[in-house]
C-alpha cells in the first residue's frame, strides 16, 4: 500500500472556477513537491478541467484527470454519479497497476477548505490515528440525526475512503450506483458504519455556510481542525492565502 493520498477534487461547469482556484490554492500551500499526496481533477460530463490549472498544480503534485461519462445531473443524483465515476475509476486504474496502490482517497468538493498549511499531513496521520484500532473504509466528518428530519448518522462525503482493493472492488464494481434521492454518503451510510468507519475531529461540515469572517478563521487555525466543507464562497481560499501568505 502506497503511503500516499489521493485528493479527488470534483466539480461541474456551475462550480469549475472556484474548482480550480482551490486546486491552486491547494498546490501553492505545499512548500515542494508532495510526498504525501497526488491530485485528481475529477470532472462531470459537462466539462473538463483548465488545462492552465492542470499545469500549475502539476509543480506540486502527480496529477491525473477525468470527465464522468455519466450524464445525470443536478442534486444529488449528478453529485452522486460524479462521485462513483471516481471510485470506479481509482478500482480499475489500480486494479491495472496504472496508479499507486493509495492508502486513501480524500473526495472533496469546490465548497471546502484547509484551514491549516501542512493539512496533508494532518490528513495523513489522522488516517493512520483512525485505522491503529481496527481498519476503517471512511473517514471524515460524522453528522448526528437531525430532529424531524433523519434518524441516520452519517460521515459528510467531503472524506477519506479506503484505498483496499477489497473496498474498491465493492463499491466501483458491486455498489455503482445509490437513490438518487438521496446523497450516497447518507443513502450507503449503514453500510460504511458496517464495514468501518471513524469521525475526525479535524474535519468539519459546516451545512451551506455563506462565508468565514477573517476571525472565524483564525479561530478555526488555532485549533485542531485542518479541513472545513461548505462554505460557499471564496473566504477560506483568501483568509488562508492572508494567513499562510501563498
Amino acid at each position: 500500500m502506497d503511503p500516499k493520498i489521493l485528493i479527488a477534487l470534483q466539480f461541474w461547469e456551475g462550480d469549475k472556477s472556484r474548482a480550480m482556484a482551490l486546486a491552486r490554492y491547494l498546490a501553492d500551500l505545499e512548500p515542494a513537491h508532495s510526498e504525501r499526496a497526488d491530485f485528481l481533477f475529477a470532472a462531470r460530463f459537462d466539462c473538463v478541467p483548465d488545462p492552465a490549472t492542470v499545469s500549475y498544480v502539476a509543480r506540486k503534485f502527480n496529477v491525473f484527470s477525468i470527465i464522468s461519462r455519466r450524464r445525470t445531473v443536478g442534486w444529488p443524483a449528478g453529485c452522486n454519479d460524479l462521485w462513483f465515476s471516481v471510485m470506479e475509476w481509482v478500482q480499475a486504474m489500480t486494479a491495472a497497476g496504472k496508479i499507486p496502490k493509495y492508502k486513501a482517497v480524500f473526495t472533496c468538493e469546490a465548497d471546502g477548505g484547509p484551514t491549516q498549511k501542512n493539512w496533508t499531513e494532518w490528513m495523513s496521520l489522522e488516517w493512520e490515528r483512525v485505522n491503529q484500532e481496527r481498519p476503517v473504509i471512511m473517514a471524515g466528518a460524522l453528522l448526528p440525526p437531525i430532529t424531524g428530519c433523519t434518524d441516520r448518522w452519517h460521515i459528510n462525503g467531503n472524506a477519506l475512503m479506503s484505498g483496499n482493493a477489497n473496498f474498491l472492488y465493492w463499491i466501483g464494481r458491486k455498489v455503482g450506483c445509490c437513490s438518487a434521492n438521496i446523497g450516497w454518503d447518507f443513502g450507503l451510510a449503514p453500510d460504511f458504519e458496517r464495514l468501518g468507519w471513524a469521525d475526525v475531529p479535524g474535519m468539519r461540515s459546516i451545512y451551506n455556510q455563506p462565508g468565514f469572517s477573517w476571525e472565524r478563521f483564525e479561530e478555526f487555525v488555532r485549533t485542531p481542525l485542518f479541513w472545513v466543507h461548505g462554505c460557499k464562497d471564496d473566504s477560506l481560499i483568501r483568509h488562508g492565502r492572508r494567513m499562510f501568505q501563498v
